[in-house]
C-alpha cells in the first residue's frame, strides 16, 4: 500500500528498476537516520533520479 514503511526497505542504487510505489532508503548523515522515499514515476536509476528528486520520488517518513 503506498505510504507505509516496510520493514524492509531498499536502499537507492544505481542500475536499478523502480517500479511505481517502490520504496527505498536513503541515509542521512545530519540527522542520524533514514529517509524513506516513495516512487511516484517508474525509472531506471541512474546519477541524478535518486532521492531527494521531486520528479521521481516523494518523501515519506525518517525511520
Amino acid at each position: 500500500m503506498p505510504g507505509l514503511v516496510a520493514d524492509a526497505t531498499r536502499i537507492w542504487e544505481l542500475n536499478l528498476y523502480w517500479p511505481l510505489h517502490a520504496q527505498c532508503g536513503v541515509w542521512d548523515p545530519k540527522g542520524k537516520g533514514v529517509d524513506v522515499w516513495e516512487c511516484i514515476r517508474p525509472h531506471h536509476s541512474t546519477p541524478g533520479t535518486q532521492p531527494p528528486n521531486n520528479l521521481y520520488w516523494r518523501y515519506v517518513a525518517r525511520r
